[in-house]
């Protein structure tokens, strides 16, 4: 395994494990937030802070799924002798 597969599958897992950890700490602030004002909002409010809350995890959930589909094409690429990581400096080089 080349170093680029390496940094790759190491790249992948670290925004697999980041992303995993922000939508986790962005949970624990809305669920925080909520019960703090609960009394004080009302259920709309509540509500349109539940959609937000969904979107930013659904669009969080689709960056770790690409990081982690792009590690693994990277990592079967560069075992079938393709090396994009070149290709692709050698195009903006």
């Amino acid at each position: 395994m080349s170093k680029w597969t390496a940094l790759g599958v190491i790249v992948g897992f670290l925004f697999g494990f980041n992303g995993i950890a922000m939508i986790f700490n962005m949970l624990t602030k809305a669920v925080s937030e909520v019960q703090s004002h609960l009394t004080q909002v009302s259920t709309l409010v509540l509500l349109v802070i539940a959609i937000i809350l969904v979107v930013k995890v659904r669009i969080l959930a689709s960056l770790l799924v690409g990081a982690i589909i792009g590690a693994i094409l990277n990592l079967v690429l560069k075992m079938n002798g393709i090396d994009i990581v070149g290709i692709i400096l050698n195009f903006f080089t």
